[in-house]
């Protein structure tokens, strides 16, 4: 279990963790030990205090599930994940791997993602971790050394930070343009005539330069004020790297002991201010005979991932509608019991990519991708997430944008099946990033 502490620290000063932590007797037997104490924080919690974090990565993760927010910063250990959680079964209750990856980690990126990494999965040396109306700290000591000044630094130098005003988008271009995206929709089309796809996602990069630069952290507060119910990431691998921030409805898998959950989330209509209109759109999913088959794909693809994966599972029988701020999709819920001795790394390989985010046959997919969208998707709609022996969640990195000083590249993606039409669907993608576009614009 994790060592709590009833030392009270505050916001502004700098503890003295060689005075705290005299007297634990430390055994770390190669893996990781977490201390954790009350944090008051005056009641003025934010993402951003992960501006003034002295260490990278830099992550805040909000889970769908509940309020509980985290801010992780600096590095205790990092690795691949497979090497992580070979840690965690040596360290303490408690400890947690942060992270993600590109949506294909085939090939190492290119040079519009800069420095930023194909994936970054760390066990942080800090944590300040806010639930319920409390906050806590937390750090953890092992492998990568026992040097808390970092944090200490951290620590003293929280407090409420200066107004940001949210810049104006000055200029803005599309990734591909609707003609390119035309073209990619009609060879889709055609691929499905030869039998080769039954389904393709396809994306389109939204590049936005902003009048001024704005910090990652900030939009990542706005954005979790603006999207209840969805996942809230927020990751700065390195200085250099940029950001990487969304807030995705979308889970790809949850485990808790041995009980697994999943959801299809295919199929989009836009919300209406009106509710009669709302409720013909609502209609629309779920009497269209394409968004039925553009979600019957993905749940006819999971129903196949928990019969590898699990002893025993269960599917809702119909889809419902989730429905968020600016547009509604079809879901549909899986449950299951984990077969024994299965990693988290197995599960997450099994899960990504899903029809919601690639298309089918995977394979198949994954090869059009590569061949006809002209841009590279990094880390849009790769995993992100976080694991503990206990429990770990992830999800799908969509809705998602890519920030670097004052330019700002937003993603969103289509799925393409029999029966789409390429001008709505490229209005489906506006429909998607018009949240985005009027947090910046507020």
């Amino acid at each position: 279990m994790p060592t709590f502490s009833d030392t009270v620290l505050e916001i502004g000063a700098r503890p003295d963790f060689g005075d705290l932590l005299r007297g634990d007797r430390i055994s770390f037997d190669g893996g990781v030990r977490r201390h954790e104490w009350v944090l008051d924080d005056g009641g003025l919690f934010t993402p951003r205090w992960l501006e003034e974090a002295p260490a990278y990565p830099r992550f805040f993760w909000r889970s769908r599930a509940g309020a509980a927010q985290t801010l992780a910063m600096g590095a205790v250990a990092e690795g691949t994940l497979s090497e992580l959680l070979a840690l965690l079964e040596r360290s303490g209750r408690g400890v947690r791997v942060f992270g993600g990856s590109r949506f294909d980690n085939r090939d190492g990126g290119s040079r519009c993602w800069g420095d930023f990494p194909a994936e970054c999965f760390f066990i942080p040396k800090a944590e300040i971790v806010h639930s319920g109306g409390k906050t806590r700290l937390a750090v953890n000591l092992g492998p990568g050394g026992f040097d808390l000044d970092d944090v200490a630094a951290w620590i003293a130098s929280l407090g409420e930070p200066a107004p940001q005003p949210r810049p104006r988008v000055l200029t803005r271009w599309n990734q591909p343009n609707f003609h390119q995206w035309s073209e990619a929709v009609d060879g889709a089309l055609a691929e499905f005539g030869k039998g080769v796809l039954s389904k393709v996602v396809l994306a389109r990069r939204s590049c936005l330069e902003l009048a001024e630069a704005v910090t990652p952290f900030s939009l990542a507060g706005i954005l979790a004020a603006a999207a209840p119910g969805c996942f809230h990431f927020c990751i700065e691998p390195e200085a250099k790297a940029g950001a990487f921030l969304g807030a995705s409805p979308e889970l790809l898998y949850r485990r808790e002991g041995l009980k697994l959950q999943s959801e299809a989330v295919a199929g989009t209509r836009p919300r209406s201010l009106d509710a009669a209109e709302d409720e013909r759109l609502e209609s629309q999913l779920l009497e269209f005979s394409k968004e039925q088959l553009e979600h019957r794909l993905v749940v006819d693809s999971l129903g196949g991932v928990f019969s590898e994966l699990c002893t025993e599972f269960s599917g809702d029988e119909q889809p419902g509608v989730l429905k968020l701020s600016r547009v509604q999709h079809l879901r549909t819920g899986f449950a299951g019991r984990l077969k024994k001795g299965i990693s988290d790394d197995a599960i997450l390989a099994a899960f990504h990519p899903t029809p919601a985010t690639c298309g089918c046959p995977t394979g198949a997919a994954m090869d059009f991708l590569k061949e006809r969208e002209l841009f590279d998707r990094g880390w849009y709609a790769g995993p992100v997430g976080c694991v503990a022996r206990e429990e770990a969640e992830f999800a799908a990195a969509i809705r998602s944008m890519r920030v670097s000083k004052a330019q700002v590249d937003v993603f969103a993606g289509a799925g393409i099946v029999v029966g789409s039409d390429a001008e709505r669907e490229w209005a489906e993608l506006e429909d998607k990033i018009s949240g985005v576009l009027h947090l910046l614009s507020a």
